[in-house]
C-alpha cells in the first residue's frame, strides 16, 4: 500500500513497513528451521490446547496525547471486576526436537462508567466531563482490544526422562483498538494499530513417573529503540507472558491442567501519523499505555 503527499514524494505507509520487515525476519528465521528439521526428519506430533477461565485487571493505565490525563482503568474506568478469559494453541514437535506453536489470544475489554460532575478528562484534544459541579455525572463507555496472534518456534535443548527445555523466539501480532465514547455518542476518541512485536520464548517442564506434571512457560521481550521494535520510530515498548501450569496425563496423550498466568505490557513513545479515517488524531500521538493482568484457567491438551 501506498500513499502520496501533497508535494507529490510517494513512500511506502509506515505501518506496512513494520509488517515487511517482519515477514522478511519470520522467512529468515522459517528458513533456519527448515534447514534443521531436514537435517533431523521425524515423525510429527501434533496438538491443540485450550484455557477458560477468568483474569483480573491488576494494573492499567493509559494516556493519549502530551496534554492528555493519565486514565486509571481500575479506579476510573471500571475494570475492577472480573472478565471471562480464554486462549487457544496450535503445537507440533518435528524431529522431537523443534516445537512451533500458533497462539490466538483474546483481550478486548468493555466498561462503562461515569465522570463526576465538577471532573474533566482530557483524551487526546478531547474533553470528556463537565466543569459544573451542580450537573449530573457523564457517562463514558471504553472498550480497550489488544486481541493477539502468535507464532513461535522454540529448540528442545534438553529432553530427559523427567525434564525438558526448550528456547528459541516467535512474532507476535497485535490488533489493538482503543475507544472512549460519552454516554451520548457525542464525543469519541479511537486509536487503533496493527502490527508486529518479537518475543522471545521459554518453556521448562518436569514429569516423573507418575501421570502428574508441571510447566513453566516465559515469554517476552523489551524494545527501547527503533527497529529493535520492528518499527522506524522510537517507542518504547514491553511485553511479558509467563505461565505456571499443573495438570495430568491422560490417555493417548491427552492433557488436563490448571493454569495461572502473569499477561502484560505497554509502551510509551509517539507514533507515526495515521493514514486511516478511523484515528481521532491525524498528527503524530505521544501514548503511554502499561497493563498488568492475572489470569486462573482450566484447560486441556489434545
Amino acid at each position: 500500500m501506498k500513499y502520496t503527499l501533497n508535494s507529490g514524494y510517494t513512500r511506502v505507509a509506515p505501518g506496512i513497513r513494520s509488517i515487511f520487515g517482519a515477514f522478511a525476519a519470520v522467512l529468515l528465521f522459517g528458513t533456519f528451521a527448515a534447514t534443521s528439521l531436514a537435517a533431523h526428519p521425524a515423525p510429527v506430533e501434533l496438538n491443540a490446547r485450550a484455557e477458560l477461565g477468568i483474569v483480573s485487571i491488576l494494573h492499567h493505565e493509559i494516556q493519549f496525547g502530551e496534554d492528555g490525563d493519565l486514565f486509571d482503568y481500575r479506579t476510573q474506568g471500571g475494570q475492577e471486576i472480573l472478565y471471562p478469559y480464554s486462549r487457544l494453541t496450535g503445537e507440533a514437535l518435528f524431529g522431537g526436537r523443534h516445537e512451533v506453536e500458533l497462539l490466538y489470544q483474546p483481550l478486548t475489554i468493555r466498561s462503562s462508567t461515569r465522570i463526576p460532575a465538577g471532573t474533566t478528562i482530557r483524551v487526546d484534544d478531547e474533553v470528556f466531563g463537565t466543569t459544573d459541579d451542580e450537573a449530573s455525572a457523564v457517562p463514558l463507555d471504553l472498550t480497550y482490544g489488544f486481541d493477539f496472534w502468535r507464532g513461535t518456534y522454540r529448540y528442545r535443548f534438553v529432553d530427559r526422562r523427567a525434564w525438558q527445555f526448550s528456547a528459541g523466539a516467535g512474532l507476535q501480532l497485535r490488533n489493538a483498538s482503543i475507544v472512549f465514547e460519552s454516554g451520548d455518542g457525542e464525543q469519541r476518541v479511537v486509536s487503533q494499530d496493527l502490527g508486529p512485536v518479537p518475543v522471545l520464548s521459554t518453556l521448562t517442564r518436569y514429569q516423573g513417573d507418575g501421570p502428574g506434571f508441571v510447566e513453566l512457560s516465559a515469554e517476552g521481550f523489551w524494545a527501547p529503540i527503533r527497529y529493535l521494535n520492528l518499527r522506524d520510530v522510537d517507542v518504547n515498548g514491553w511485553l511479558y507472558d509467563g505461565a505456571l501450569r499443573a495438570g495430568i496425563t491422560l490417555d493417548r496423550g491427552r492433557e488436563a491442567f490448571v493454569s495461572v498466568r502473569l499477561l502484560g505490557g505497554g509502551s510509551d513513545g509517539t507514533g507515526p501519523s495515521p493514514s486511516v479515517w478511523t484515528q481521532s488524531q491525524d498528527e503524530p500521538r505521544y501514548t503511554y499505555n502499561n497493563l498488568t493482568t492475572l489470569s486462573l484457567a482450566i484447560g486441556a491438551r489434545l
